[in-house]
């Protein structure tokens, strides 16, 4: 960005001097208007839509997660690869440059899209139109939500079994998508009913027995608990001393976990090693570092 220019770091200034380097930088904006403005997640989350169709109308909410953050880092990962994969062949170097506008912008493509084919704009998430007979939250008789999604029609036949709703399986208005998608109004409160017998747990057993999608909504700590999130869970060592748990790389090579866990290192712990690799001698990696002898 502009203060790794007025640093003599840019990208050009670092490719003029090693062609074969491989930059990357995350930045609000990419090139255009709004270039040199500042940005950060949470803003972008609200200028490209993103939280407009998270929250309710007049109730713009952010993710839950620092979404475009992630994404914007993963896009540069991929960058870097696919660089990689060129300089292999070329010998070049490339500056690779992520905005998170851009990314926030990603997110929403499919909202864009519909209007730009449809010419009708998506209402908010929690008041769009469902297109299924069951994708929706209900609560259970320990107090808990789960999600059930029940989209197909082995999924509906299979809810209805798991239920005892043979009357649902029997009413002749209920025997296509179209009839259940018209019938919600009625078949919504009667799952409701039937599943409030059950807890969380025992639903989430019984349906998935039955090839019906279901999840018990979760609190993140939660998820410290959860036999397969504890299955990728690696640990690393703080710099002092103490050790935690946190999720790892959501993909496996060949069967595999990616890499090892990553011991969170001190501030500046590396700084003196990086400096002599590059070739600094002990006095200049003191004065580079900011240390007093």
């Amino acid at each position: 960005g502009a203060t790794a220019e007025r640093m003599g770091i840019g990208g050009a200034a670092l490719h003029a001097r090693h062609p074969h380097l491989i930059v990357a930088a995350c930045k609000g904006f990419l090139s255009g208007p709004y270039a040199e403005r500042t940005a950060a997640d949470e803003v972008v989350q609200m200028m490209t839509g993103l939280a407009y169709m998270t929250g309710p109308t007049g109730r713009p909410l952010r993710a839950g997660a620092s979404i475009t953050d992630i994404l914007g880092g993963l896009f540069g990962a991929l960058g870097v690869v696919a660089a990689l994969r060129e300089r292999d062949r070329e010998g070049n170097g490339r500056e690779i440059r992520v905005g998170l506008f851009e990314t926030g912008l990603f997110t929403v493509a499919q909202h864009m899209m519909a209007y730009a084919l449809g010419g009708k704009e998506a209402p908010p998430m929690p008041e769009r139109e469902f297109t299924w007979p069951v994708y929706d939250v209900f609560d259970t008789s320990d107090g808990r939500q789960v999600f059930v999604g029940a989209i197909t029609d082995g999924q509906w036949m299979g809810l209805c079994e798991a239920l005892g709703m043979d009357n649902l399986i029997s009413d002749p208005d209920l025997r296509n998508r179209d009839g259940r998608m018209a019938a919600r109004d009625r078949t919504i409160p009667e799952f409701q009913r039937a599943i409030s017998r059950y807890g969380a747990s025992q639903l989430s057993g019984i349906l998935n027995a039955h090839g019906v999608s279901c999840a018990t909504i979760h609190r993140p700590a939660e998820m410290y608990s959860d036999p397969q999130a504890r299955a990728h869970l690696s640990i690393s060592q703080l710099p002092d001393g103490r050790q935690i748990r946190g999720p790892g790389m959501p993909l496996e090579i060949d069967g595999a976990p990616l890499g090892a866990p990553m011991d969170v290192a001190a501030p500046g712990a590396d700084t003196e090693s990086v400096l002599g690799k590059l070739g600094l001698g002990p006095e200049e990696i003191r004065l580079a570092a900011g240390l007093r002898s």
